[in-house]
């Protein structure tokens, strides 16, 4: 499959909703830390002609396919690869309009043979960055017991966590996602009421978290976000699990109520409220999407509007 054909095969989600939060077409400068597909960023550029946008992957191959927008949108258009812990050294521009990031998998990497997807013989990679890191493959087959356990809590498996941990030692070495995700089917210990739902799919979504240190580069988005963001822009974040959307609601709310304090708290607050959450409830895909792109069915969409001078 030619670079082009892959291109194409991603679908976004939410986007006309994702710029009206960013008020996308008022113009302005925009961040985009998630490249992917390119949808979101299009979608702002095709907004207004007044649009700029600094888009990021950590995925090189996505920022290779995206080199053609430069070429129909010029210097409106720029594309860095770095991941969400180098933003403030890759990007010089601060006073964005909007900031956001889309925490999904995009279909481009799932069909691109990385370990991402169940179905892959190739070898059990799962690298964002394939230039960085270990492997899926190295930590399943050589991390102990222990450390992949707490590495399958952290990343939402629940219950089942430690006797999962407990197979994938004995069984390994895994070389690919394809064996991997068979194993994990044939001992039941990941199977879910949903018989829609692989078996596997909580296992994958915790080896890619930490292979990629998802948790600790989203905290560093949120950490970098105020020190980005004019005063009166927003940071949009789409995220499509608990783990993830815990870390973003927390941080917003965090940055909303200046901290957190018991309600009896009577000593000073060192914290300072920087602003508000836009929408109490996050943004869900309506019923048309869903019904369009299944893949979107989990998607929420969180903002946050930065007033710094509160």
């Amino acid at each position: 499959m030619s670079d082009v054909q892959r291109d194409v095969q991603h679908v976004p989600v939410m986007l006309a909703a994702t710029v009206e939060a960013l008020r996308g077409s008022s113009g302005g400068m925009f961040l985009d830390c998630t490249f992917g597909g390119g949808g979101h960023t299009r979608a702002l550029l095709d907004a207004s002609e007044d649009s700029w946008v600094i888009a990021l992957d950590r995925d090189r191959r996505a920022i290779e396919r995206g080199r053609r927008w430069v070429t129909q949108y010029g210097e409106r258009l720029e594309l860095i690869h770095a991941p969400f812990s180098e933003v403030e050294s890759a990007v010089s521009y601060r006073g964005f309009h909007g900031v956001l990031a889309d925490l999904g998998m995009s279909t481009d990497q799932l069909r691109e043979g990385r370990g991402f997807s169940f179905s892959d013989a190739e070898a059990l990679d799962m690298r964002m960055d394939e230039g960085a890191g270990m492997t899926a493959a190295e930590f399943v087959n050589t991390s102990s017991e222990r450390d992949i356990y707490v590495a399958l809590a952290e990343g939402g498996v629940g219950a089942t966590a430690r006797a999962i941990a407990g197979t994938l030692v004995r069984e390994r070495p895994f070389e690919s996602a394809i064996q991997l995700a068979e194993v994990i089917r044939m001992s039941h210990l990941g199977k879910r009421s949903d018989s829609k739902v692989h078996p596997a799919t909580v296992v994958f979504q915790a080896l890619r978290m930490k292979v990629n240190r998802e948790k600790e580069e989203i905290d560093a988005l949120l950490d970098a976000a105020p020190r980005l963001v004019r005063n009166g822009g927003r940071l949009a974040v789409i995220t499509f699990h608990s783990v993830e959307d815990k870390l973003v609601t927390n941080r917003m709310r965090s940055w909303e109520s200046a901290g957190s304090y018991p309600a009896s708290w009577r000593g000073p607050r060192t914290e300072k409220r920087i602003g508000r959450v836009v929408c109490r409830k996050p943004i869900v895909p309506d019923d048309d999407e869903r019904a369009r792109n299944p893949a979107s069915r989990s998607a929420r969409l969180r903002v946050f509007q930065f007033d710094q001078d509160f």
